[in-house]
């Protein structure tokens, strides 16, 4: 494709969004829609392309980034390391920023970053870091990409994946990273199928070769091609890469590339030279087309109401009225019904995390006693701070293992409830649809929507101090007094520490649930907004005399089919 055949795809996309926003259907009524082609708007002009690099953990995600940019700007570890979204920009001084959910910004060097986004210095995101962004003066970023690297699908901490999955919207390419042990698996597999649906462009890259023999690395490679031909991707494009030494040969400047570095290099060379543009263009004409053709949808009612009598058309009125209230109030029943699953989902947990504390209290008071016969010649401040250390790490073995399996219980029973009312919502949409189209004898292309569910932990465990400044006077007794008392006390206070933490993690969840659970309501109704606000757009217009004549749906249609073509070709 020549730069002028380029120049024309970009041009006739910024054409397609300007079209649409200047239409009267979606500036006068419709904040939903217009928003949306607004964010569409400024991605295009950004000429910035959002290139992830994804994967199971343990994959080599991040030394796979090193290695491309040259130097080890990102952690890695045997145990699973990036627990955050990191964005790399093109800077001229290296440097980090951390972005924190509370909107705060801080700035940090690259030396420390591993003490915000891995899983081992940052479990749980106890930090409550949002996202972190990283400068580098790299000659592949100043083309204009943006480089992702996310947490590992499939991990054993499951917010690993939930904050992977919900980045994906905002991809237009993504490098899949695989390895030699094994190749694939039926959990990437899956991953990789839902990937091709939503992500214009993907690039494989079989890592970590330097372990299996040249052979063994052609018929595993020819294994891959297999599955991913079996899942539908057509002729995928996979490389074959040591990350290790890759990274050790830039490192030393010399000698000959054995890695597989230089190959994929050259074809992300010519990505960047003759596809990026276009991988942009065509990410942002799937979703435009989205829009286009809703607005479509609502022109053609708006173009038969025009030529009914108006006898006829207020009758089709109140029926498409009627048909409009009652969508919304199903789109309601569904928000109390999600809303009083999320309270089930609650009521559950208390009641699996009083029959952990119960089971807990006489073991931790067995610790205890253990844990005092190991330091019994500690006293004063100094037992006070061993005592404090101890009930923090025993805390946290009574909940960590505890959470894993109740956040693994709730990601599934998320994952079956969020594709249980997006069904119900798309059957909703549908109805609508299918009887305004039998009201006004237009045919009628659904258009489904996606809206995933999850949630992200903020939790971090407390104890008490266990000398307080009115226990002063304790801490002038003797040993012999002081560390029976102390022992009593801490004994008694056993439970109402672990109920003390059972009630913070229960609030943890009842909030992360309650935001979640209102983000995908907002999502859904918002969904369906788009489509009932364009119907009564269309309709409130005409009722009141000033409805323009204009060939909406001709135009629609001209944009409906630039931006298919746009989405197919680029």
């Amino acid at each position: 494709m020549t730069i002028v055949d380029k120049s024309v795809e970009r041009l006739s996309m910024e054409s397609a969004l300007h079209t649409l926003l200047r239409m009267e259907d979606c500036g006068a009524g419709n904040g939903g829609l217009r928003e949306k082609l607004l964010s569409l708007e400024k991605k295009l002009a950004s000429n910035q392309l959002h290139l992830a690099v994804l994967g199971q953990m343990k994959r080599g995600k991040s030394s796979f980034i090193n290695a491309l940019l040259g130097t080890e700007i990102l952690p890695t570890g045997v145990l699973p390391v990036t627990s955050v979204i990191t964005e790399i920009r093109y800077g001229v001084v290296p440097e980090a920023a951390i972005f924190y959910r509370t909107g705060q910004r801080e700035k940090i060097a690259l030396s420390v970053l591993a003490d915000y986004i891995t899983e081992s210095a940052n479990p749980g995101n106890k930090k409550r870091v949002a996202s972190v962004e990283i400068s580098y003066p790299s000659t592949f970023l100043e083309a204009g990409i943006v480089l992702i690297d996310t947490p590992g699908i499939g991990s054993t901490h499951a917010h690993n994946t939930r904050t992977t999955e919900s980045y994906l919207q905002q991809v237009d390419a993504a490098i899949v990273v695989l390895s030699v042990d094994p190749p694939i698996t039926e959990i990437e597999s899956q991953f990789v199928k839902s990937l091709k649906e939503d992500i214009p462009k993907l690039f494989f890259l079989l890592n970590k070769t330097d372990l299996a023999s040249a052979a063994e690395v052609s018929n595993l490679g020819c294994f891959l091609r297999d599955e991913l031909t079996r899942i539908q991707m057509e002729s995928p494009e996979v490389f074959f890469l040591s990350a290790r030494r890759a990274l050790q040969r830039k490192r030393d400047g010399a000698g000959e590339d054995l890695s597989g570095m230089q190959t994929l290099e050259r074809r992300l060379r010519n990505f960047l030279l003759e596809e990026k543009g276009q991988v942009l263009v065509r990410s942002v004409a799937m979703d435009t087309l989205q829009v286009a053709r809703t607005l479509k949808f609502a022109a053609v009612i708006g173009t038969r109401a025009q030529a009914l009598s108006p006898q006829e058309l207020d009758r089709k009125r109140m029926a498409l009225d009627h048909l409009l209230v009652q969508t919304e109030v199903e789109v309601r029943e569904l928000g109390v019904l999600l809303r009083q699953h999320a309270a089930e989902i609650v009521a559950r947990v208390e009641g699996d995390l009083t029959a952990r504390v119960e089971a807990s209290v006489p073991r931790v008071r067995q610790h205890l006693k253990s844990f005092y016969s190991l330091h019994a010649k500690a006293t004063g401040q100094a037992l006070g701070a061993l005592l404090e250390s101890f009930l923090i790490q025993e805390v946290d073995g009574v909940f960590r293992c505890w959470r894993l399996q109740e956040d693994a219980k709730i990601e599934a029973q998320l994952g079956t409830l969020s594709g249980r009312f997006v069904a119900h919502t798309n059957a909703i949409l549908e109805r609508l649809e299918k009887a305004a189209g039998l009201l006004f004898e237009i045919p009628v292309e659904h258009v489904s929507i996606q809206c995933p569910l999850r949630v992200e932990s903020h939790l971090y465990y407390k104890v008490e101090r266990v000398f307080h400044s009115l226990d002063s006077f304790l801490l002038v007794l003797p040993r012999f007094l002081l560390r029976p008392l102390v022992l009593r006390r801490l004994e008694g206070g056993i439970r109402r520490l672990l109920d003390m933490n059972a009630g913070r993690i229960r609030y943890d969840y009842l909030e992360r649930l309650r935001a979640s659970m209102a983000e995908f309501e907002q999502e859904l109704c918002a969904a369906v907004g788009m489509v009932t606000e364009s119907l009564r757009s269309v309709l409130y217009k005409r009722n009141h005399g000033n409805q323009r004549e204009t060939p909406a749906v001709a135009i629609l249609d001209a944009v409906i089919q630039d931006c298919s073509q746009l989405s197919l070709d680029s």
